[in-house]
């Protein structure tokens, strides 16, 4: 009787721990049958605190994504495996290697990449547009909506876009080794961009040096140049207020820097309830960073006064001036001409994106943009 009473209790033990595990870790025993799609996500730019986007693409994109597949499907698993600062694809060279799978999701950042998606830089065309980077950010993803030349172009590179999927960047300013209060401040001084400002810098009498992030410190440093255009995050992430003292407050406006997309054929062997996640997670990853933008701008002007920085209201008639300017120049125009020369809508992507931007709780310019040469 007492060894009947022993065996069932065993049997009752055994049957209680098996209950347990199977409570307490369903999703680890579900995993291990699932089918996995491994992912490799890649962009030309470190993954650092200097740049926000990287850390939100790897911390916030490619965690919510493995955990919401884990969550909602039944079959399938993701790993990603996140490749940046050049260990497979340098700045220019994400689209292409995204292309030909080298990459599965790529950041591609526009400016390295007009010669093959020069309509994807049309929020970098206009000077001085509204500051407000929520709405930039809005009314991009109507105009990238609204144009199927988009779809088109990302496609023709074995492309798709993740969602609305966009590396956004605050309002632009001037951080220099020199103090700017006004245009003629700027007369032969060596002032760097990626590229599109390069003209603006120009038509304000600056001598315009094409560079990039990481270059500016050290090229600032050893007087190859003497500033750059910049937002305020990007100033205290590259640390670049050691080398250059004075920060000018210009707003030159927020913009659409990059594009999160994924190769058309990795694409194509995901299952759907796979794919709508990655929509879903490409979307959410623009306001992420969004977040994060306006978290370290706030701190880069504080990390800038204690390290002794001059920041520098440019007052808005000076703004006036220097807009006024930059529309006698008619550099927003003169872009728009060269992308529609190229059989592009130019135009029409421009005037639909002024005009959503102005109604959007009536965001305003400075001044109204020419975005036309006559």
């Amino acid at each position: 009787m007492k060894t009947e009473f022993r065996s069932m209790g065993i049997l009752s033990g055994i049957l209680i721990v098996t209950i347990f595990l199977f409570t307490i870790m369903p999703n680890s025993l579900n995993a291990a049958e699932r089918k996995t799609f491994k992912l490799r996500v890649g962009a030309g730019q470190p993954y650092s605190k200097a740049c926000n986007w990287i850390l939100s693409l790897e911390d916030f994109f490619c965690r919510e994504v493995e955990k919401r597949v884990l969550e909602r499907t039944k079959k399938y698993k993701v790993k990603c495996k996140g490749l940046y600062g050049g260990s497979v694809a340098k700045l220019g060279e994400v689209l292409e290697s995204t292309g030909a799978g080298m990459l599965d999701i790529g950041m591609i950042t526009v400016t390295f990449e007009l010669g093959k998606l020069e309509p994807t830089n049309f929020t970098q065309w206009i000077p001085f547009t509204p500051k407000d980077l929520d709405k930039v950010l809005r009314a991009t993803t109507k105009t990238v909506n609204h144009f199927p030349e988009f779809e088109k172009l990302f496609a023709r590179e074995n492309l798709r876009q993740l969602g609305a999927g966009y590396w956004n960047q605050n309002s632009y300013h001037l951080i220099t080794d020199f103090p700017v209060k006004t245009m003629e401040d700027l007369k032969g001084k060596k002032i760097g961009h990626g590229g599109n400002m390069l003209p603006w810098l120009k038509a304000l009498g600056a001598t315009s040096v094409q560079s990039v992030y990481p270059e500016v410190y050290t090229s600032i440093d050893t007087g190859v140049l003497n500033g750059y255009c910049m937002p305020a995050c990007v100033v205290t992430g590259f640390k670049i207020y050691e080398v250059a003292k004075h920060f000018t407050k210009v707003d030159f406006g927020g913009n659409i820097a990059g594009y999160l997309t994924i190769n058309l054929n990795t694409w194509k062997r995901l299952p759907k309830e796979v794919q709508d996640i990655l929509i879903e997670v490409g979307s959410e990853w623009s306001w992420d960073v969004y977040k994060r933008v306006l978290v370290d701008t706030d701190k880069a002007f504080k990390v800038m006064k204690n390290a002794g920085v001059e920041i520098y209201n440019l007052p808005q008639e000076e703004k006036l001036r220097w807009a006024k300017t930059l529309n006698d120049a008619r550099v927003a125009a003169k872009a728009i001409a060269d992308c529609k020369s190229h059989g592009y809508p130019a135009d029409e992507i421009a005037n639909f994106y002024v005009k959503t931007l102005i109604e959007d709780e009536k965001a305003g310019f400075l001044v109204p943009p020419k975005l036309e040469m006559n």
